[in-house]
């Protein structure tokens, strides 16, 4: 079908499951020696639509400084990595609404 579909397809996905990654961080954010996680977006979307790939790499989070405890969760940085990573779903979900009316429109004849 159309590659823009799918490539939007891959940023939902990987969207969600950084999503996952970023709540469990925040559910752990006064576990001691818990080590905040994250995924590299950019690298892993190119893998996913090269490869067709649908498995993510997870690294420790190179963003942020360990407290007392070891735990390198800071929550105000994982609120904005979610609300970031949010914000792109909710966009890619609008593409992907308005390109499957595009081609609903154009299978219908243009109306």
């Amino acid at each position: 079908m159309d590659k823009s579909l799918k490539i939007l397809e891959k940023i939902m996905d990987i969207c969600s499951y950084r999503q996952k990654i970023l709540a469990s961080n925040i559910a752990n954010a006064d576990t001691p020696n818990y080590k905040a996680k994250d995924i590299d977006f950019q690298s892993e979307l190119k893998k996913a639509i090269e490869k067709d790939n649908n498995s993510y790499t997870v690294i420790e989070s190179p963003t942020t400084m360990p407290n007392r405890d070891g735990n390198t969760v800071n929550v105000e940085v994982e609120m904005t990595k979610l609300t970031e990573t949010l914000l792109l779903y909710s966009a890619s979900t609008q593409l992907m609404s308005t390109r499957i009316r595009m081609l609903k429109n154009a299978v219908k004849g243009g109306s």
